[in-house]
């Protein structure tokens, strides 16, 4: 028996509410990188069952094929422990685009969130939809090939398909095959039946932007994970922090410049000298030849002596090659567009350390979060900043510590 036009009516009022405790329970998370974007998607379903409101005429299809299940199980995801990012896009070519819904540990895992009806689903894989429709197989390869490009310290994120509603065996199996690891409950093979309405429909044709803030968890910060790279590249940052007088006993002192005063404060709170030191412990130190030849003419302009006679240590313990070493860049990093806090000499020396599998050693976060914004990840260990100082102590005044 089809429901009244008052039961109706209810149902359309409970899924609204349903959609703004969404909205509420996303706001928890309000810091996340993608959160406005998924804000905008629930409202954007709350705006239309609204327009339903103001209609005479309110179809239980309508209602049914809500997209609220699918934004729900993507909430669900995205509250997790250990979520970095929603909604989040990257390339795949110059054409091709790829939503992520959500990623987690660090980067290391791509989730997608899927809340079709199971039988659909394996309709849609075997051929028995419109002409165009993609399947999720098809999403599937799209996802493997996407997360070799963007390769989280060097390893490939698992890509993880949650079924909230299931999923057929056969479909689960081809998926394994393909690489990924699937979650939600295994059902027995059905006779397909593509009428059902299925309760959410995930489209492939997503707002593609880049305008969201990222976040600060983005930027890999756990140096236990990243001491398992044996190859260390330089930034001209990292090699200014190690030969500083400041960061070795001299920041004792109240420069006329405020910056370097902020500096000496927070190196006498958080040396940055002994993070380095053990970082470099057992590693290969190298840097591609763009950041010798820049440090050294910093060191040149601005080093005291000590500074140099640290600087020539330095270049005892690393290895400098050409920009090029390791061959041509890969797509996203070759079309990292140069603008903002994205400069040429930090794409040419975080490009070498990617290209040669190296952790990049930097005080440079900006580029980070810049390059970031466009879609590229870099494999990074981020320290505090800290200038040469030598130079600057003449003017400066003493303090006891």
């Amino acid at each position: 028996m089809a429901p009244s036009a008052e039961e109706l009516r209810k149902m359309l009022d409970e899924k609204i509410n349903f959609g703004l405790g969404l909205i509420t329970r996303i706001n928890v998370i309000e810091e996340l990188d993608g959160n406005l974007k998924l804000q905008r998607k629930i409202r954007q379903e709350i705006h239309f069952l609204q327009r339903l409101q103001k209609s005479d005429k309110i179809k239980i299809e309508q209602l049914a094929c809500s997209n609220l299940r699918h934004l729900s199980a993507l909430v669900d995801c995205a509250t997790r422990p250990g979520t970095v990012a929603v909604c989040k896009i990257f390339h795949i070519s110059d054409e091709n685009k790829l939503l992520v819904d959500v990623i987690s540990d660090n980067g290391k895992i791509w989730n997608k969130v899927i809340a079709r009806n199971p039988k659909s689903l394996s309709a849609l894989s075997s051929g028995n939809a419109s002409y165009g429709a993609r399947s999720i197989v098809d999403q599937a390869q799209d996802y493997v090939e996407c997360a070799k490009l963007y390769p989280c310290m060097y390893q490939p994120p698992k890509v993880v398909f949650e079924f909230v509603s299931g999923i057929e065996e056969s479909l689960a199996n081809k998926l394994k095959s393909l690489g990924v690891i699937v979650k939600g409950e295994v059902l027995p093979d059905s006779k397909h039946n593509d009428n059902d309405c299925d309760n959410s429909w995930e489209s492939d044709e997503e707002e593609l932007d880049f305008n969201e803030q990222k976040s600060v968890q983005d930027i890999p910060q756990c140096l236990e994970s990243q001491l398992e790279i044996k190859t260390l590249n330089l930034d001209v940052s990292a090699m200014m922090a190690y030969v500083s007088n400041m960061t070795n006993g001299h920041c004792n002192y109240v420069f006329k410049q405020e910056v370097l005063t902020q500096q000496a404060a927070w190196e006498a709170e958080r040396p940055v000298k002994p993070v380095l030191d053990r970082l470099f412990q057992g590693k290969t130190l190298v840097c591609c030849r763009t950041a010798w030849d820049d440090f050294n003419k910093i060191i040149d302009i601005l080093g005291g002596p000590l500074e140099k006679q640290r600087t020539a240590i330095l270049k005892e313990m690393i290895k400098v090659y050409p920009d090029d070493s390791g061959g041509v860049d890969d797509y996203p990093r070759q079309n990292l567009k140069i603008r903002g806090h994205v400069r040429l000499r930090s794409k040419v020396i975080f490009n070498f350390g990617h290209r040669i599998k190296a952790l990049t050693v930097s005080a440079n976060e900006g580029f980070v979060r810049a390059a970031l914004q466009q879609g590229v990840t870099y494999a990074v260990f981020i320290h505090e900043s800290r200038a040469l100082t030598e130079g600057k102590e003449s003017t400066a005044t003493k303090i006891d510590l």
